[in-house]
C-alpha cells in the first residue's frame, strides 16, 4: 500500500514538473542558450536575449511566458546571459509575476518583491537548449563625423553606413568586423569607403564578479594591436570601478589613397570610478590615465539613461594641445554626447545568418571642434560594452515604464 502510494505521488510530481516546460514557448520565441532546472521548491530558467532589441522588452516578454505556463514552483531565479557569459540575476516567484501580469500589483511592488543583482552562478553542465554560438549577424548601423565649420560652411560632415560582421564562436568569444561606406565627405576631404575596424575578443568572468574582456585586431582610431578590461561592481549596480590596457600601433586595415599611418607605439591604461544614482538611472563618472594618442589627463561624464536612451555632458582635460576647429590649441573638450536607439524593436529570430538593423546610434557633440584628445579604445558589441543594459537598476526602471498602466 505504501509503495503504491509513494509510486502514484512520483508520478504526479513527475506529471506536474512536466506541466512546466518553459523551454519549449521561449524556444519558439527566438530565445537562446536555454536551460530550466528544478532544485527542490525553486525553478532556475537560464536564458539569452538576442531578438529583442533592448533587455527590458525581453524580460517582459519572458515573465508573460512564465505567467501563461502551469508552473507549480513558487521561487524562480532569471539569470540572464550575453556572449554565453552569466551576467544579471533576478529571484521572484510565481505569484509576484503573475499580480505583476494580471495588474494586480503595480511595477514597483513586483521589484520590491523580487532580488536583482549581477549573477554569481557559474554557467551549469547541463547542455543548453538553442545555442548562440557559430551563428552570425549581418548588421547595418549609421555613424556621423562631423566639425563646426566656418561662415560659409557653418557645418563640415561625413556620413557612413556600417555594415557589419557579429559573431559568437563559442562561450565568450566573438568576432567583429565593420565596414564604413561613405555617403558624403565634407569633413576630411580624403575618406573613402574602406574597412572601420576588425578584432576578436574573449569575454568572461572571473570569480568574484569580475566581468573582464581582450581584444586582438584593427580598431578606431587607426589604431592595430591588444586592448583589455575589467570591471566590478559593488552595492549591486551603484559602484562601478573599470581597468583599461592596450598596447597599439597606427595602421590602417584598409589605408585610403594618399594616406600613411605615422610610425609609432602607444601605450594606454585608465581607470575609471563610477557612481550611479539608481532612483533616476544617472551616472556620474571620472576616468584619469594615458589615452590613445600618447595624451594623459581625465575625463568626467554625467549620464542619465532611460532605458535605451542615454543623454550625457563630458568635459575632458589633457596635457596635450591639438588645434581645433578655429584654429587654436585645445587641451580642454566639452560637449555632450547621446545613444538613441535604430531599427526595429524585435528581430527576426536568429540563425546562422541573420540581417538586421544595428541598434544604437551613437552622436557626440564638442562644443570646443572636433579635437583628438582623450580617446580610448572600443570594442562594440563586447560583453562589458553593452552592461548598462544588464543593469539591475535598468531592467527595475524598464519593467516599471513598459508595464505602467498594465
Amino acid at each position: 500500500m505504501k509503495a503504491g502510494l509513494f509510486l502514484l505521488l512520483s508520478l504526479l510530481s513527475i506529471g506536474l514538473h512536466a506541466q512546466c516546460d518553459l523551454i519549449t514557448p521561449l524556444k519558439e520565441e527566438g530565445f537562446e542558450n536555454l536551460i530550466q532546472i528544478q532544485e527542490n521548491d525553486e525553478l532556475q530558467l537560464h536564458y539569452e536575449n538576442r531578438r529583442y532589441r533592448f533587455e527590458g522588452l525581453a524580460l517582459k516578454r519572458v515573465l508573460k511566458i512564465i505567467f501563461e505556463t502551469d508552473c507549480l514552483t513558487e521561487k524562480i531565479t532569471l539569470v540572464i546571459y550575453n556572449k554565453g557569459i552569466p551576467v544579471t540575476e533576478i529571484s521572484t516567484n510565481k505569484s509576484s509575476i503573475n499580480g505583476l501580469i494580471a495588474g494586480e500589483i503595480t511595477p514597483k511592488e513586483f521589484n520590491n518583491r523580487s532580488y536583482f543583482d549581477f549573477t554569481t552562478r557559474k554557467k551549469p553542465k547541463q547542455k543548453a537548449e538553442q545555442s548562440s554560438y557559430l551563428k552570425s549577424d549581418l548588421a547595418v548601423g549609421a555613424r556621423t563625423d562631423y566639425l563646426l565649420g566656418n561662415f560659409d560652411n557653418p557645418i563640415r560632415w561625413t556620413p557612413m553606413l556600417l555594415p557589419s560582421l557579429q559573431s559568437t564562436l563559442a562561450q565568450g568569444t566573438q568576432i567583429n568586423a565593420t565596414f564604413g561606406l561613405v555617403l558624403y565627405d565634407d569633413l576630411y576631404n580624403w575618406e573613402t569607403s574602406r574597412f572601420r575596424y576588425a578584432f576578436a575578443s574573449h569575454n568572461g568572468r572571473l570569480p568574484g564578479g569580475i566581468f573582464t574582456r581582450v581584444s586582438a585586431g584593427y580598431f578606431e582610431q587607426t589604431q592595430y594591436g591588444i586592448e583589455g578590461h575589467a570591471t566590478k561592481f559593488f552595492f549591486g549596480d551603484q559602484l562601478r570601478f573599470d581597468l583599461n590596457l592596450s598596447l597599439t600601433e597606427n595602421k590602417f586595415l584598409d589605408t585610403p589613397p594618399g594616406r600613411r599611418a605615422i610610425d609609432k607605439n602607444h601605450f594606454s591604461y585608465g581607470l575609471k570610478a563610477t557612481y550611479r544614482y539608481q532612483p533616476w538611472t544617472t551616472d556620474l563618472s571620472i576616468h584619469y590615465g594615458r589615452y590613445v594618442f600618447d595624451d594623459t589627463g581625465y575625463t568626467v561624464l554625467l549620464q542619465r539613461q532611460f532605458n535605451e536612451v542615454f543623454i550625457g555632458f563630458f568635459m575632458r582635460e589633457t596635457d596635450r594641445q591639438i588645434v581645433g576647429s578655429f584654429g587654436r590649441l585645445y587641451d580642454k573638450n566639452y560637449g555632450f554626447q547621446f545613444t538613441v536607439p535604430i531599427g526595429t524593436k524585435k528581430h527576426l529570430k536568429p540563425g546562422y545568418i541573420r540581417a538586421k538593423t544595428d541598434e544604437q546610434y551613437n552622436l557626440d557633440y564638442n562644443y570646443t571642434g572636433g579635437v583628438d584628445i582623450g580617446r580610448r579604445i572600443y570594442a562594440p558589441g563586447t560583453v562589458i560594452y553593452e552592461l548598462e543594459e544588464y543593469y539591475p537598476s535598468t531592467l527595475q526602471r524598464a519593467l516599471e515604464s513598459l508595464f505602467k498602466g498594465v
